[in-house]
């Protein structure tokens, strides 16, 4: 072969090289991952499925890195990370519990005066339900959303985190972004409809928690929701 053209076959093998190579994960995003789990080691008692569900995220992660599914796995460190956050302000609001519980002293009876208000708006706020593989809303999630709206503007101290949830079917990284475009659509609504959007946070847990387990049509209705908790 004439050597005039060994450079060209030198740089199309080197291009077909890089082209070939996975785009890996930058290794401070995995020790991050890494040391966030090592930060919660203490929340196994106060906060264990949390705790639990960020750790078995991790080990996900960790395998898909062996096997070079590096798209995959970067979801499944972010996921991890997010419930390691998670872990640890479950902890601290226990604890904060507690320690007001532990300076409470009970009040000597006494008569108060009842104040009666005209208007406290709804008394909780209720589940959002969604089709099958849909993250858009429905007619009665838009009702459900109304409702939790006007709670909202009755109860102005209160900051709210929108857990997204899945039914089993799919793959765990698929479930955990279709959780996360539910709490999403959510948080847009209320947003829409007047609510501060600094109050609401979002996260999704995919299918890892389901509040039917079983392997049913009524059961994955119920599992595919977005939930409401109290960051307060």
């Amino acid at each position: 072969m004439p050597t005039r053209f060994l450079p060209i076959l030198c740089l199309l093998a080197l291009t077909v090289l890089i082209a070939g190579c996975p785009k890996q994960i930058p290794q401070p995003e995995i020790d991050a991952a890494e040391q966030a789990l090592l930060d919660i080691e203490s929340t196994k008692d106060c906060a264990p499925e949390t705790y639990q569900a960020a750790k078995t995220m991790m080990d996900r992660a960790r395998a898909l890195l062996k096997e070079e599914r590096y798209e995959e796995a970067k979801t499944a460190l972010t996921a991890a990370r997010q419930l390691a956050e998670k872990a640890r302000r479950e902890c601290d609001e226990k604890k904060k519990a507690e320690e007001l519980a532990a300076k409470q002293v009970e009040p000597e009876p006494a008569a108060k005066e009842i104040k009666i208000e005209e208007d406290t708006g709804p008394d909780r706020m209720v589940t959002v339900y969604f089709g099958f593989n849909e993250s858009s809303l429905t007619d009665e999630g838009r009702a459900a959303l109304n409702n939790n709206a006007e709670y909202l503007r009755h109860h102005q101290d209160q900051r709210i985190q929108v857990e997204g949830h899945c039914d089993s079917r799919g793959s765990t990284e698929y479930n955990l972004a279709l959780g996360e475009r539910r709490a999403m659509a959510v948080r847009k609504y209320l947003v829409k409809l007047g609510v501060n959007p600094t109050r609401l946070e979002i996260i999704s847990y995919g299918e890892e928690r389901p509040v039917n387990p079983s392997q049913n049509e009524e059961a994955w209705n119920q599992n595919r929701r977005a939930e409401f908790l109290d960051l307060k």
